[in-house]
C-alpha cells in the first residue's frame, strides 16, 4: 500500500511481490518477511494476484494479474486456476523463494510437477532441481526420503520411455534405499535390454561354446547397444551379474515369443546341437529354431549370473528332454558339465540327484559302454587289462540298473492329473505351465524317460546275451518288458515243438 492505494492491483505476481519487497520492507528486513507479507496479501486482499505457474498464461492469455477474488467471481471459466490455488501449486520461482526464506519448507511441497508443466507425469525439471539441491548442493532435504525416491523413479521411467534406458540406470543409482535401488535397476535392465545375443563387451562368462552361430544385427543398432552396455559397465560400474540376469530374462521372453519350440539349432562351436543324427559334426543345420537359440542363450546367461538353480531347472525342463528324444547327447553333456563346474552347492543335492545327475549318468553309461565292449572284442587274449575291462562292464551294468530305478524321479515333479503343472526349482519357486504347454512338457518328459529306459535296457539285454548279467533279474522298461516276454514265450514254444518232434 502506498499513500492509501492498493498499487499491486492489476500486476502479475512477480511485480506485486516486487512492490512489497522494495517499498513495503526496510533494507534490514529479511526476504522471509516480504514473502510472508505477500502470501498474506494474496490470500486476504481482493486485488493481489496469486503466484500461479507461468504455463497457464501462454498463447495470449492475460489473466496473470487476476486475484483470487476475481478468479472466484468469474466462476467456471477459471476453474483450473482455482484448483491449483486450492492445492498450493505455485510458480517454481515463488517456490524457490519460499525454500530460500523458510528453512522448514519441505522440498516435496515445493517441487510439484504442475508447477513446471501442465503434464502431471512430467517430472524432469522438478527431479533435476531436487537432485541439485539435495545431492549436489546438499542445502535442502525431503521430510520423507521416499518422496525423493518416487520422484527419481518417475524421472527414470520417462527416460526409459524415451529409449534412454542407460541414463535411467544413472538416475536410479541416486535412490536413497539400497534394496530399492538394486531391485529397480535390475527390473529396468530386464525390460530395456533390446537383444539377448552376446556382444563384444558382454559375452557369456560361462557356456559361450554352447551358443549357435547367428547372423549379426544391423550395424547401427549393434553399435548403439554396444555403446550403452559399455556405459553402464564402465561408467556406472553396474555388476555384470545384473546384466547377465537381465539377458537371461530377455532370452526367456524371446523363447516364449518364438513359440517355445523343440531345441533344434544350428551347430554351436564346436559340436553338433540337437540336430538330425546324420548331421555332420560342426556343420550348420538347414533350419534355425529361434526358440531353441533363445533357450541356449538363457542357459548361458543364467550360468554367467551365478543362478545355477535356475539353469539346472532349465536343463531339466527344456533342453534335456529334446536332446534325449533326438539322440544328441554331446550338447547335453557339456551343458551339465558347465553346471557342475559352477554349482558350488547352489543346487540342492536332492534336486541334482533327481535331475541333472540322472541325465549325466545316462550319457556317461551309454557313451562309455560301447567303447569298453569294443576294447574287449579287439583283445586277442585274456589278460589283466581285459579282466579290468570286463569288471568295468559289470560296474557300468550296475550303474545302469541304478539309473533305471532313478528314472521315475524325473516325472515326480509333474502333477499330470491337473491342467496346470508347477515345476519347482531349488529356490522353492515354481515355473507354471498351463494348457497346451503343460501337456507338451508332460508328454516330452514321459517319452524322453521311456526312451532313456529303452536305451539302457537295450544295452543290458546285449550284456545278458554275452553272459555278463542274468537277464531274468534285469529291471526292464515297459516296452522292453513286453519284447522280453514275447522272446521268452517264443523260445519256450520253440523248445516244446522241438521236444515233441524228437519224441
Amino acid at each position: 500500500l502506498l499513500a492509501g492505494r492498493d498499487v499491486a492491483a492489476g500486476l502479475d505476481w512477480k511485480r506485486a511481490f516486487g512492490v512489497g519487497l522494495w517499498f513495503a520492507q526496510s533494507p534490514a528486513d529479511p526476504v522471509a518477511a516480504a514473502v510472508d507479507a505477500y502470501v498474506d496479501a494474496f490470500e486476504t486482499r481482493a486485488r493481489v494476484a496469486p503466484p500461479l505457474p507461468a504455463w497457464l498464461f501462454g498463447g495470449g492469455n492475460d489473466d496473470s494479474a487476476l486475484s483470487l477474488h476475481e478468479l472466484r467471481a468469474a466462476g467456471g471459466v477459471h476453474e483450473r486456476q482455482l484448483d491449483l490455488c486450492r492445492r498450493g501449486v505455485w510458480d517454481p520461482a515463488f517456490q524457490l523463494l519460499r525454500l530460500h526464506s523458510q528453512p522448514a519448507y519441505a522440498l516435496e511441497r515445493a517441487l510439484l510437477s504442475e508447477s513446471f508443466t501442465p503434464a502431471r507425469g512430467d517430472v524432469r525439471q522438478p527431479a533435476m532441481l531436487a537432485w541439485l539441491l539435495l545431492r549436489v548442493r546438499r542445502c535442502r532435504g525431503f521430510d520423507d526420503a521416499l518422496s525423493y525416491d518416487r520422484l527419481l523413479a518417475a524421472w527414470a521411467f520417462q527416460l526409459e520411455a524415451a529409449g534412454l534406458w542407460h541414463w535411467a540406470c544413472f538416475v536410479l543409482l541416486q535412490l536413497s534405499s539400497a534394496p530399492h535401488r538394486d531391485y529397480a535397476i535390475r527390473a529396468l535392465l530386464e525390460r530395456a535390454l533390446p537383444v539377448s545375443r552376446p556382444t563384444p563387451t558382454l559375452p557369456p562368462a560361462i557356456g559361450a561354446d554352447l551358443l549357435p552361430l547367428v547372423a549379426e544385427t544391423a550395424a547401427d543398432d549393434a553399435d548403439e547397444t554396444e555403446e550403452r552396455i559399455r556405459f553402464v559397465l564402465q561408467e556406472l560400474l553396474l555388476p555384470r551379474a545384473w546384466l547377465y540376469g537381465a539377458l537371461a530374462t530377455r532370452s526367456r521372453y524371446d523363447r516364449d515369443h518364438a513359440g517355445g519350440g523343440a531345441v533344434s539349432v544350428p551347430a554351436p562351436r564346436p559340436i553338433t546341437a540337437f540336430g538330425p543324427r546324420s548331421a555332420s559334426l560342426g556343420a550348420p543345420l538347414p533350419g534355425v529354431d529361434v526358440a531353441a537359440q533363445a533357450t541356449l542363450r538363457q542357459f548361458a546367461w543364467l550360468l554367467s549370473a551365478g543362478q545355477a538353480a535356475a539353469a539346472h531347472a532349465l536343463v531339466v525342463q527344456r533342453i534335456a528332454p529334446d536332446a534325449i528324444l533326438r539322440g544328441e547327447y554331446q550338447l547335453l553333456r557339456r551343458a551339465l558339465e558347465h553346471l557342475q563346474r559352477v554349482d558350488c552347492g547352489l543346487v540342492p543335492a536332492d534336486e541334482w540327484a533327481a535331475g541333472g545327475q540322472v541325465y549325466l549318468s545316462f550319457i556317461a553309461a551309454v557313451e562309455e559302454l560301447p567303447a569298453v565292449l569294443q576294447a574287449i572284442a579287439d583283445s586277442s587274449s585274456v589278460d589283466a587289462d581285459v579282466e579290468a575291462q570286463a569288471q568295468r562292464v559289470r560296474d557300468i551294468c550296475e550303474q545302469m540298473q541304478s539309473l533305471l530305478a532313478a528314472l521315475p524321479s524325473l516325472l515326480s515333479r509333474f502333477e499330470s492329473s491337473r491342467p496346470v503343472i508347477g515345476i519347482y526349482d531349488a529356490g522353492g519357486e515354481a515355473n507354471w505351465y498351463v494348457g497346451e504347454e503343460a501337456h507338451e512338457l508332460h508328454v516330452k518328459y514321459t517319452v524322453a524317460t521311456s526312451e532313456m529306459a529303452s536305451v539302457v535296457t537295450g544295452f543290458l539285454q546285449e550284456l545278458a546275451v554275452s553272459g555278463e548279467v542274468d537277464s531274468t533279474s534285469l529291471p526292464l522298461a515297459q516296452d522292453m518288458r513286453i519284447l522280453r516276454t514275447y522272446q521268452l514265450a517264443k523260445s519256450c514254444f520253440g523248445s516244446l515243438v522241438s521236444s515233441e518232434l524228437e519224441a
